[in-house]
């Protein structure tokens, strides 16, 4: 983790996070108080953990966990980190509401912790399902916890995001047509090749998904990042295989520039209540 001066000419911190295995970061965030959040996953049992943390043990039987860690924001202290459950890896998706709880979400096979009353306390299907989690600021507690999945093998968020007023929003990719989609939604129905693109909207405690829809058609579809602008539209972008994308009249670029087998990049944009596709184009290149 290191952290520049805003014209970039100095490094004015600069530190390693690991253990004795691998170790990959994903995602950073900054809370309002400029503490500095990264999530990732982990090979390495010894990773360091903090006292008090949610869960400072690494989960046996698994070759990866998750994990989120928090640092001063000059660098010089690990003032929180935590393991994510028996979640096996966190792909970049981490979030921080306007109270500072922090959002994590990844892919997790069977005995996830969830909480009571979440949206979906049970796994689903599959060699693993998306999950969703809410921590306090210190990383201590968890808050909320809930799966969200289907009846394919491989549901994985990817990204997270928060609207102004705490909405949470994940986008990823799912492979089955039982990822549940809410009345209404842009798109109800899976594409029906590999993975399809998912968008979904939870209550900041977990406990209800208010909005969900596919994103996708014929080819490969994957949502690898997602944000919400000041008018709270949702948008999200990916790469696709799919030529006949659902793009919008009048956007930068209608066609798919290669062929089902190379991917373009996607931006998309939604309303907040994920029901209406405002604006969708390609960009890419030939290759």
């Amino acid at each position: 983790v290191s952290k520049f001066s805003n014209d970039l000419t100095s490094l004015s911190a600069s530190t390693f996070l690991g253990g004795s295995s691998g170790d990959f970061i994903r995602t950073i965030a900054i809370d309002s108080s400029d503490n500095v959040f990264v999530a990732g996953h982990t090979s390495s049992t010894n990773f360091p953990t903090t006292d008090g943390a949610y869960d400072e043990s690494f989960a046996s039987g698994r070759t990866t966990n998750a994990y989120v860690s928090k640092f001063s924001n000059d660098l010089t202290s690990l003032s929180a980190s935590t393991f994510v459950s028996t979640s096996y890896r966190n792909h970049g998706a981490l979030a921080i509401d306007s109270s500072d709880n922090v959002f994590v979400a990844g892919a997790t096979p069977n005995g996830f912790a969830t909480t009571d009353g979440a949206y979906d306390e049970s796994f689903n299907d599959g060699n693993y399902d998306g999950h969703v989690s809410k921590f306090s600021n210190d990383l201590t507690s968890l808050s909320a916890s809930t799966y969200l999945g289907g009846s394919g093998h491989n549901d994985t968020p990817y990204a997270l995001a928060i609207d102004s007023s705490d909405n949470v929003f994940v986008t990823g990719r799912a492979d089955s047509g039982g990822l549940p989609t809410t009345s209404g939604a842009y798109d109800e129905s899976y594409g029906g090749s590999t993975y399809d693109v998912f968008v979904s909207k939870f209550s900041n405690d977990l406990t209800s998904l208010s909005a969900s829809t596919y994103l996708g058609s014929s080819g490969v579809d994957q949502g690898w990042a997602i944000a919400v602008d000041s008018s709270d539209n949702v948008f999200v972008s990916g790469d696709t295989g799919s030529t006949d994308f659902p793009t919008t009249s009048g956007a930068y670029d209608e066609s798919h520039n290669g062929n089902p087998a190379i991917s373009d990049a996607f931006v998309s944009k939604f309303s907040n209540d994920l029901t209406s596709l405002s604006a969708s184009t390609f960009l890419g290149g030939t290759s």
